[in-house]
């Protein structure tokens, strides 16, 4: 069986050969009309979305700055597997490769077919809102909903036309197929099920949107939530200015401080700072305001219209801890304010003789250090 299809498969390639030998380009025309419409049809829509991918994920794309460059690379990589299976089916004639041909551009449809559901769904149910100047939608229950609902009527669609491509429909038949699929989702549901239903509630309660900036100290997370998925959420760490993936189940297990981004107040902010007992209570606020106003100066993100509130908060053991509240324009500037406090901070200790730095205290086990004698 495999001589003859190789026979077979050597065959076609010679007729192809001779053919352009012998008529040159219009033999290898007169070859390609002879192949089936799926082909053509196949051939036109790599071409077209080889062509204006770029403009197709900008144009479904409701999302946020950066997400479009991923898409974009997943869409051009499933373009190139396709269109390689597609010259390997027309080239050879074999029934395998024009199958998995078939199959990549099913996937290549399911694909934008999800992503212009999303979009259309999104725009009609979601809310917009503008994050870091860029306007965008966010999820809402019912956009969440939706989506779900499509893509489940779009996988189900997608694998009864792979079960058609390959010729099984008769699996279809029989309750092991069912089996198999029921047994892989009970065995792996440990690593996907406490994520997937935790990203539901998180959108479902609406506590936790995109284009929020959300605080998490047990990880030390200072973010932007960009985009939160099945099993994930996309954030963008302000301080180290990349994208991070958390799992959706540690948003709800852990503290998250979700900061106000669309309140007409602003954004409040502190900044602690601990001062030596020596510093009179006067010369410490004196000094903590004309940081506030230094900041200000350095940059717009602080609200310089609603003054800076200075608070003692603690009296520790060897400094006393001040809090410089102030408030912002924009949450998303929180990271460069608090900078700008700081430098601020350090520039002006001079001038008015603060000292930021904290004095060490050391036990000694006789009560005080070798070489002092008692004045007793």
């Amino acid at each position: 069986m495999n001589e003859t299809n190789s026979i077979t498969s050597t065959n076609v390639v010679g007729n192809v050969v001779d053919s352009i030998k012998d008529s040159g380009i219009s033999g290898l025309l007169d070859y390609f009309t002879t192949l089936d419409s799926v082909h053509y049809i196949t051939f036109v829509i790599n071409l077209l979305i080889f062509i204006f991918g770029r403009q197709i994920i900008n144009n479904l794309s409701v999302e946020t700055v950066g997400a479009n460059q991923s898409r974009l690379r997943l869409l051009r990589l499933i373009n190139t597997i396709l269109f390689l299976t597609y010259l390997l089916a027309v080239a050879f004639q074999l029934q395998l490769a024009t199958n998995f041909s078939h199959t990549g551009l099913l996937m290549l449809l399911t694909y934008l077919g999800s992503q212009f559901a999303h979009s259309l769904i999104l725009k009609k149910y979601g809310r917009q809102r503008e994050v870091e100047g860029t306007s965008l939608f966010i999820e809402s229950h019912t956009s969440h909903s939706l989506h779900l609902l499509a893509l489940l009527l779009l996988g189900v669609l997608a694998g009864l036309i792979f079960l058609n491509i390959w010729n099984l429909e008769n699996w279809l038949q029989t309750t092991s197929f069912l089996g198999a699929i029921a047994v892989l989702v009970f065995t792996t549901k440990d690593y996907w099920l406490k994520d997937f239903i935790s990203g539901i509630m998180v959108i479902s309660n609406g506590n936790i949107e995109r284009g929020d900036v959300v605080r998490i100290p047990s990880e030390n997370i200072l973010a932007i939530v960009l985009e939160t998925r099945g099993t994930l959420t996309i954030l963008r760490d302000l301080i180290r200015n990349h994208n991070i993936t958390v799992p959706n189940s540690l948003l709800l297990n852990v503290q998250v401080e979700i900061l106000d981004t669309e309140s007409r107040k602003g954004v409040s902010d502190y900044v602690d700072f601990n001062i030596g007992y020596e510093t009179p209570s006067d010369a410490a606020t004196e000094y903590l305001t004309e940081v506030w106003k230094k900041a200000s100066k350095l940059t717009s993100t602080i609200n310089s219209d609603r003054e800076g509130i200075i608070k003692l908060v603690h009296n520790g053991d060897h400094a006393v801890t001040w809090r410089l509240l102030y408030n912002l324009k924009a949450v998303h500037g929180i990271t460069e304010a608090r900078n700008s406090i700081n430098l601020a901070a350090f520039e002006l200790q001079q001038h008015h003789n603060i000292k930021l730095a904290t004095p060490l205290t050391h036990t000694f086990p006789s009560g005080k250090p070798d070489g002092i004698k008692s004045l007793s």
